[in-house]
């Protein structure tokens, strides 16, 4: 039995590799209609910290920074993005995730008390197509999870939900591949951007990552304490402190000192 089991995780993380996933971001959210406060929200930064504990237990967990969540398309091996606001939070790692959502493991399903459970993971585009996966789970009970490569489905489960028709109907067919005859197997999409329109469906159109606010930090066995990490507390030691630089009186620029104007 535990050899199998261990065949298992050693296929998927085998997959994993071959597709050459790149990140995976998971929405835990109380209700979608409040993703609609994410750009007027800040990251509670200690909420944050502790999901990411949650996420990675027994592991150290470090604070690099806030950025927006846009600009973290691939987190570093070692590093986590995490974003906490009132009633909702978005993980995004670039950790080999399983290609078959519904066997990611359970504490990464539902580390909060919200009741929904969105994630969404794809390969970049190629010329081949892509892979993509998604996966809706309520109160920890999956629903739906849905992931493939553009000629062969991995995991299909639950029922196809109403905004995915379009995609089965053909209204959003991938893009041909010059010279290459389609493979008679091919599905009527492409699959990387089928599980990128996922999250737009279930939380909103009008979900925009540029707008939302999130921290990066570093996960790591206790005492190995990564070089990001000591860069940053280098960095902040060589500062001065707050207050110093707020007493710093302001420097008058080059005009005035020449001519002796105030500015």
């Amino acid at each position: 039995m535990g050899r199998r089991v261990a065949g298992r995780a050693e296929q998927r993380a085998r997959l994993t590799r071959v597709l050459g996933v790149t990140a995976s971001t998971i929405w835990y959210v109380d209700a979608p209609e409040r993703v609609s406060t994410l750009p007027d929200a800040a990251p509670d930064r200690d909420a944050a910290q502790a999901l990411a504990a949650a996420l990675h237990p027994g592991l150290d967990v470090s604070f690099l920074g806030n950025e927006q969540l846009s600009e973290a398309v691939k987190p570093e091996p070692g590093e986590v993005i995490v974003g906490c606001y009132p009633g909702v939070a978005v993980v995004r790692t670039g950790e080999a995730l399983p290609p078959t959502p519904s066997t990611l493991v359970e504490h990464w399903i539902r580390p909060t008390d919200a009741a929904h459970t969105y994630l969404c993971s794809s390969t970049p585009p190629m010329a081949a197509g892509s892979w993509g996966a998604f996966a809706h789970w309520e109160n920890g009970e999956l629903k739906r999870s849905f992931s493939a490569t553009p000629v062969h489905i991995i995991e299909d489960v639950g029922l196809p939900q109403v905004w995915e028709r379009p995609f089965w109907a053909g209204d959003h067919p991938a893009p041909p591949m010059m010279d290459v005859l389609p493979d008679p197997q091919t599905l009527p999409f492409d699959p990387g951007a089928f599980a990128e329109a996922a999250p737009h469906a279930w939380l909103g159109d009008d979900l925009d990552a540029s707008s939302i606010t999130v921290c990066r930090f570093a996960v790591y066995p206790p005492g190995q304490v990564p070089e990001s990490v000591r860069l940053l507390a280098e960095k902040q030691r060589a500062e001065p402190p707050r207050s110093v630089r707020q007493a710093q009186p302001k420097r008058r620029s080059l005009f005035a000192r020449l001519f002796g104007r105030s500015g």
